[in-house]
């Protein structure tokens, strides 16, 4: 059963690095920029002028968690194929 479970998950982590990393249809761009206003609205709210300078709202940080969640996507299906065999 936890075999189903970690390739399942490692499917979800895979198909949604995937999407981040090669930015399908706009997904990390909607985001930086939704957290770019979100961080401005913030900022406006306590006073200050512009959005706060972050790289956590940047394409590229976004694109780079996309290949980090891929390869741990690629691990738990690794993971899941191991235990598929020890329990076999």
């Amino acid at each position: 059963m936890i075999d189903i479970v970690f390739a399942l998950g490692g499917l979800l982590a895979l198909w949604c690095g995937l999407s981040w990393a090669f930015d399908v249809r706009g997904i990390t761009t909607r985001r930086s920029e939704r957290i770019r206003r979100k961080n401005e609205d913030a900022w406006a709210a306590m006073g200050r002028l512009g959005g706060s300078p972050t790289v956590f709202a940047t394409v590229g940080y976004l694109r780079f968690l996309g290949v980090v969640m891929a390869g741990a996507g690629l691990l738990l299906l690794v993971v899941a194929y191991a235990l598929w065999h020890l329990a076999a």
